[in-house]
């Protein structure tokens, strides 16, 4: 596992958006904040793994790839954001993770009919 540069997170939500217009399917949508230890990072919400209950709970990996050359060391909020189709209508919870370390669980996950 990669070591993970988040520093602290916060404001993890997440939601299903049931009505996501004419023809389009369920999207789940995910939001937070990391704090990064320089500006330039690049975030990215990879979907992983969801487990077998009813509802289910999938997990996320968080991946940040660091700015190229010299930029200062400065502790840097950085928004984080996911949406793509939900594999279901209802989730148990959300698990984000980096690095082999857990940053949030969403547990309160609504529906947007």
């Amino acid at each position: 596992m990669s070591e993970c540069p988040v520093l602290a997170s916060r404001g993890w939500t997440a939601y299903i958006n049931a009505m996501p217009g004419p023809g389009a399917k369920p999207t789940l949508n995910i939001s937070g904040e990391v704090d990064l230890p320089t500006p330039g990072f690049k975030v990215e919400l990879i979907a992983g793994p969801a487990d077998r209950m009813m509802p289910p709970g999938q997990r996320f990996s968080l991946v940040a790839t660091g700015p190229e050359g010299m930029v200062a060391q400065v502790v840097t909020a950085t928004p984080v954001t996911y949406s793509a189709e939900a594999m279901s209508q209802q989730y148990r919870n959300v698990t984000i993770g980096c690095g082999g370390k857990v940053l949030a669980q969403i547990t309160d996950i609504k529906t947007a009919h």
